[in-house]
């Protein structure tokens, strides 16, 4: 999944969903971030059969509940969720701080031969201890890392940068956030960041670039 090329993932929610994984797979989108915390109703036949969907369209899904704590917001019973869709997605995304059930989830995601994903989010700034973020997740059985950090200056954006490079040997996922973080939208890559996440219509976090900037900057910079 990782070998072929730097991945493209859109972020959805349910609102004309079938209609955007579409737009999403003839844009060039690898992969469909499902954001099941900002769906309008969770029903769990229609998340699979959604799930479904994307794989007949030949995309990869990440399903994402996101915790309040990061960005998301409270949904009861999202271990439930999960166990119940596990088997239809690739990757199950659950953050570093979900304390009460991030082992139950990275074992749930191991014993059905999906990807197990920990994220971490900082909203308003870059943090000092990347490192020991990074060897959280990777101790507790990471397959993929994910951080997204507030980017306050290009230095934290190099900061970020260079340490995902001294990691890429964990499948790291690095993203810096706010208008100085847009760079590492693309020089993501070359560091060694798996997956960059760009939107349909509105963004789901600030410095995602539109899918369509994002394809043409990537092809001026050779990453596809």
């Amino acid at each position: 999944m990782f070998e072929q090329k730097p991945l493209i993932a859109i972020p959805l929610n349910d609102e004309n969903i079938y209609k955007n994984i579409d737009i999403a797979k003839e844009k060039g989108a690898d992969i469909i971030e499902l954001r099941i915390d900002q769906f309008n109703k969770i029903n769990i036949e229609e998340i699979i059969n959604i799930l479904k969907y994307i794989k007949a369209k030949d995309l990869k899904s990440i399903s994402t509940i996101r915790s309040e704590k990061e960005g998301g917001k409270f949904i009861q019973n999202r271990y439930e969720i999960f166990k119940e869709i596990v088997k239809y997605t690739d990757i199950i995304d659950i953050e570093l701080t979900s304390f009460d059930i991030r082992e139950k989830v990275i074992k749930l995601a191991k014993e059905n031969g999906k990807y197990a994903l920990i994220s971490y989010h900082d909203f308003e700034k870059t943090p000092d201890n990347i490192q020991q973020i990074i060897n959280q997740a990777y101790n507790l059985g990471a397959d993929i890392i994910k951080f997204a950090f507030k980017a306050n200056s290009f230095e934290d954006v190099a900061k970020i940068l260079c340490i995902t490079n001294q990691n890429k040997d964990k499948n790291i996922v690095a993203i810096a956030m706010g208008d100085y973080g847009k760079i590492s939208r693309l020089a993501g890559f070359v560091f060694g960041s798996l997956i960059t996440y760009s939107f349909l219509g509105e963004a789901f976090a600030s410095g995602q670039i539109q899918i369509d900037k994002l394809i043409e900057d990537m092809k001026f910079y050779n990453l596809r």
